[in-house]
């Protein structure tokens, strides 16, 4: 249970109680970099466009556009272009500003493809635009050019090159999206989040409007066709120059004309005088004709990852994601995974380390409330933290925190058994002989892995840091129902579940945590071993009973020994009770040879439930403890609810227990204000079901638990 003393003694020295002293993780030496010879990096090409077609009908609004640039020979069009209306020469026209967002919170998407055998074969993916053609404020001579956008051309960019990729535009929804696959899905994602300059990508966007501009006809008329055997052919020696070539060397050498012939058919004089022949008038002005014209608007892509997925702007089918997930090198890992026989999957996963002899990572696929080394109870405290008003004697209560460690479910027993396997598998490297000492376990936080907790409102929004490879958690809240509801599932042993991810470079992998204060894990029994006498003396240093199943015994060679049968019928030890066992008859084999280490497999039997009436005597003046105890009921009944509510704060609470589990008291715990005038009354409605779930009666009570700790539930 909680322990309520926030400080204990250490020495000489007062300590807060959250201090746990936990198991530290092995040490984690740093990984050599192993240098890989340098490979040529390809990347699958993507259509590249090539011409923009602007054939197609333009939107209704255009016609009804009055207004058109006219633009000159030698105007620049861009975004910052302006230009003169082609029939109101008082009017000047300006680009919109064009903006560009995520498409309905989404940048990114990408999910695997899967083959015929339901593997990984790929990546499919896409980048979603929202794009906004935004007018300007303008003076009352000054208008908007109307703007449609045709073509949209993404630029990935990779070492010394780009790649270019076209979009789906949809003006009607002012949308682009562009389709990524395989090596292209992993490179738009770095580039979109990339701190580097050079490796952003961009986004071309083309936009078609109509405008004016001056059309000069080139007047020419052929003269007599005699005058072509004046001209002079050249190749490609000058001895060649009077000589006719042959049709061999015109079509393997270029046909060249000789610019400063005396004969040339072509010049600007030859030209007016054609003119001035067939009567046309050289002071024409040129025509206006309408076109079409593009603009192109260049922008630039890069969104930072978010750390929150509910606000990510890269998504998965699952949800939004704020870590790298094609950080994963398939060909070459630090670590890989093994699959050991007689480990489970459901309760272990086991990563031998690549770089590093005899190094295995271990994710253990349970965490659980660890037990202190020192007094072997579990890791968890709660602190009221409470103020005085003025110099009155009301208290009021301002926060209330939780603290507990969680660690791996996994004893000295299961990673002994595991060092085992590993030999009798092959997974020892170099000498075998001393392979206990040599095997070296890791865990998620001695490599610094990349770790979330999800689905469990109460441990999410925790406080949470690393000790070893434990993970401390620090829950502190002002609301005292929320905290009631937390106090009365530990209480009650009502398992809290959450899920914890671990990722680190090309490790995925995730495990359940269980809050549970009758499931704690870590050592209970402390054994001294006597190898004169052949005697083995163990104690339970826990508060709990403790109930063995197993020996593992270790000589000096390293040789192992399991007994299992000599404890069928050996009798739990209760807390702090001590036994002698004889290690001949546990160990037959242990005649001659030195007991070097053994290890226990055994089952804490842990009862909260026993020591309520402790707690109960206990209760502070915030917090209050009540056991509700149902006595025997009629055999129709089925099941019950007890709807309570504090007088004091009207706080409502709603516990539920079925017919099985009438015999097991509930505690519970509720929090209130310390005042003169303290309302010691709670008021509960006990409702009684039948087995088809029909309410039989529902009968209302009040209870003063200034008087008394124990709530009656009757027949």
């Amino acid at each position: 249970m909680p322990d309520l003393n926030t400080f204990k003694l250490e020495g000489t020295k007062l300590v807060p109680t959250n201090r746990f002293n936990l198991e530290p993780a092995k040490p984690s030496n740093s990984f050599a970099t192993v240098v890989k010879p340098k490979e040529s990096f390809t990347v699958i090409e993507h259509p590249i466009i090539h011409s923009i077609a602007i054939d197609r009908p333009l939107l209704d609004i255009l016609s009804l556009n009055k207004y058109f640039p006219l633009i000159d020979g030698d105007t620049t069009i861009d975004e910052n272009a302006s230009f003169k209306d082609y029939s109101d020469s008082t009017i000047t026209l300006f680009f919109p500003e064009i903006e560009i967002a995520p498409n309905n919170d989404t940048l990114f998407y990408y999910e695997n493809v899967l083959d015929k055998s339901g593997k990984n074969s790929g990546l499919m993916g896409k980048v979603t635009l929202k794009y906004t053609i935004k007018n300007k404020q303008l003076k009352a001579d000054e208008k908007n050019i109307v703007l449609n956008l045709k073509e949209a051309i993404l630029n990935l960019k990779v070492k010394d090159d780009s790649i270019k990729i076209n979009g789906i535009v949809i003006p009607e929804k002012n949308e682009i999206q562009f389709d990524l696959k395989d090596e292209a899905v992993k490179i738009a994602f770095l580039n979109l989040i990339t701190k580097i300059e050079n490796l952003k990508s961009n986004i071309d966007l083309f936009f078609e409007f109509k405008g004016y501009s001056r059309f000069r006809k080139n007047f020419l008329v052929a003269r007599n066709i005699n005058t072509l055997k004046n001209l002079k052919f050249f190749g490609n020696e000058t001895r060649t120059e009077n000589i006719r070539p042959t049709k061999a060397s015109i079509l393997s050498n270029p046909l060249i004309i000789k610019s400063d012939s005396p004969n040339s058919m072509v010049s600007r004089r030859s030209i007016l005088e054609i003119q001035k022949e067939n009567h046309l008038d050289t002071n024409v002005q040129a025509e206006l004709v309408k076109s079409t014209f593009l603009l192109r608007v260049n922008k630039l892509l890069n969104y930072p990852l978010s750390s929150d997925p509910a606000t990510s702007l890269y998504k998965t089918i699952g949800g939004g994601f704020i870590n790298n997930p094609f950080n994963l090198n398939e060909d070459f890992s630090q670590f890989k995974q093994i699959f050991i026989p007689g480990i489970h999957f459901s309760k272990l996963s086991v990563y031998k380390s690549t770089l590093q002899p005899n190094t295995f990572l271990l994710i253990s696929k349970t965490y659980g409330l660890s037990r202190d080394l020192d007094t072997m109870k579990p890791c968890i405290s709660t602190i009221f933290h409470a103020y005085e008003e003025g110099t009155s004697t009301q208290e009021e209560i301002s926060k209330i925190s939780f603290q507990f460690a969680l660690g791996p479910n996994l004893s000295e027993f299961d990673l002994a058994k595991l060092k085992i396997e590993l030999l009798q598998n092959n997974y020892i490297d170099g000498d075998k002989a001393d392979y206990f000492e040599k095997v070296q376990f890791l865990f998620p936080n001695d490599i610094g892995s990349d770790y979330e907790i999800s689905g469990n409102y109460f441990l999410q929004k925790s406080d949470i840091s690393t000790d070893g490879k434990h993970f401390l958690f620090n829950l502190s809240t002002e609301n005292l129902s929320e905290a009631s509801i937390l106090i009365n599932a530990l209480n009650n042993t009502i398992s809290q579940f959450a899920n914890i991810n671990f990722r680190h470079k090309e490790i995925k992998d995730t495990s359940i945590i269980e809050l549970n204060l009758e499931k704690t894990i870590g050592e209970m029994i402390e054994s001294i071993i006597d190898n004169t006498s052949k005697t083995i003396k163990i104690s339970n240093k826990s508060i709990s009973k403790c109930r063995l199943n197993s020996i593992l015994f270790v000589n000096n060679e390293n040789a192992a020994y399991f007994n299992s049968t000599y404890f069928n019928k050996f009798p739990d030890l209760i807390s702090s009770e001590s036994k002698v066992l004889d290690s001949i008859a546990l160990n037959p084999n242990n005649k001659s040879s030195v007991v070097k280490n053994i290890f226990f497999d055994f089952e804490s039997i842990e009862d909260i439930s026993s020591e309520f009436s402790q707690i109960v005597s206990q209760s502070t003046s915030y917090s209050r403890y009540i056991q509700i105890e149902i006595k025997k009921q009629k055999q129709t009944t089925n099941k019950i609810t007890i709807e309570l509510v504090v007088g004091e704060t009207g706080n409502r609470f709603t516990i539920e227990k079925l017919k099985a589990e009438f015999s097991t008291p509930v505690l519970f715990n509720f929090i209130v204000k310390n005042s003169i005038s303290n309302n010691t009354l709670l008021s509960y409605k006990v409702n009684y079901f039948d087995k088809n779930d029909n309410l039989v009666k529902s009968p209302n009570h009040v209870f003063d638990y200034s008087t008394s700790s124990k709530i009656t539930i009757n027949q």
